[in-house]
Protein backbone atom coordinates (compact mmCIF):
# COMPACT_ATOMS: atom_id res chain seq x y z
CA UNK A 1 0.00 0.00 0.00
CA UNK A 2 1.12 3.50 -0.62
CA UNK A 3 1.70 5.84 2.06
CA UNK A 4 -0.50 9.20 1.94
CA UNK A 5 1.18 12.07 -0.28
CA UNK A 6 1.39 15.19 1.68
CA UNK A 7 0.30 17.84 -0.29
CA UNK A 8 1.08 21.38 1.21
CA UNK A 9 -1.59 24.22 1.81
CA UNK A 10 -1.86 27.24 -0.94
CA UNK A 11 -0.72 29.08 2.80
CA UNK A 12 1.81 26.49 3.63
CA UNK A 13 3.33 26.77 0.11
CA UNK A 14 3.20 30.68 0.07
CA UNK A 15 4.94 30.71 3.51
CA UNK A 16 8.23 28.13 2.25
CA UNK A 17 8.66 30.19 -0.67
CA UNK A 18 9.12 33.91 1.03
CA UNK A 19 11.11 31.63 3.31
CA UNK A 20 13.70 30.62 0.27
CA UNK A 21 13.44 34.03 -1.30
CA UNK A 22 14.51 35.48 2.25
CA UNK A 23 17.35 33.13 2.41
CA UNK A 24 18.18 34.64 -1.42
CA UNK A 25 17.65 38.51 -0.04
CA UNK A 26 19.92 37.73 2.84
CA UNK A 27 22.81 35.89 0.51
CA UNK A 28 22.47 39.11 -1.80
CA UNK A 29 22.73 42.03 1.23
CA UNK A 30 25.85 39.88 2.19
CA UNK A 31 27.32 40.00 -1.48
CA UNK A 32 26.19 43.55 -2.00
CA UNK A 33 28.10 44.60 1.13
CA UNK A 34 31.21 43.11 -0.37
CA UNK A 35 30.73 44.70 -3.63
CA UNK A 36 30.18 48.13 -1.76
CA UNK A 37 33.44 47.25 -0.12
CA UNK A 38 35.76 46.63 -2.43
CA UNK A 39 34.19 49.22 -5.10
CA UNK A 40 32.96 46.89 -7.69
CA UNK A 41 30.11 49.02 -9.36
CA UNK A 42 29.32 46.38 -12.15
CA UNK A 43 28.81 43.45 -9.78
CA UNK A 44 27.07 45.94 -7.59
CA UNK A 45 24.76 46.61 -9.72
CA UNK A 46 24.03 43.93 -10.78
CA UNK A 47 23.36 42.20 -7.33
CA UNK A 48 20.95 45.00 -6.41
CA UNK A 49 19.02 44.16 -9.33
CA UNK A 50 18.46 40.75 -7.99
CA UNK A 51 17.72 41.88 -4.42
CA UNK A 52 15.34 43.98 -6.05
CA UNK A 53 13.76 41.47 -7.73
CA UNK A 54 13.81 38.53 -4.92
CA UNK A 55 12.09 41.69 -2.74
CA UNK A 56 9.25 42.10 -5.19
CA UNK A 57 8.65 38.07 -5.60
CA UNK A 58 8.39 37.88 -1.59
CA UNK A 59 5.78 40.72 -1.60
CA UNK A 60 3.70 39.48 -4.38
CA UNK A 61 3.86 35.73 -2.76
CA UNK A 62 2.94 37.52 0.58
CA UNK A 63 -0.07 39.18 -1.27
CA UNK A 64 -1.12 35.76 -2.04
CA UNK A 65 -0.40 34.52 0.99
CA UNK A 66 -3.09 37.10 2.71
CA UNK A 67 -5.62 36.48 -0.66
CA UNK A 68 -5.52 32.43 0.35
CA UNK A 69 -5.87 33.01 3.89
CA UNK A 70 -8.89 35.69 3.49
CA UNK A 71 -10.57 33.18 1.20
CA UNK A 72 -9.69 29.98 3.80
CA UNK A 73 -11.32 32.23 6.61
CA UNK A 74 -14.57 34.02 4.80
CA UNK A 75 -15.53 30.08 3.91
CA UNK A 76 -14.89 29.42 7.46
CA UNK A 77 -17.42 31.92 8.42
CA UNK A 78 -19.64 31.34 5.99
CA UNK A 79 -20.07 27.54 7.03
Amino acid sequence: MNAPVFIPSAAEQCRAHIAELAGAIGANAEIIARYAEIGDDVGLEYQMRRLILHVRAAASTFRDLAAAENARHAEREAS
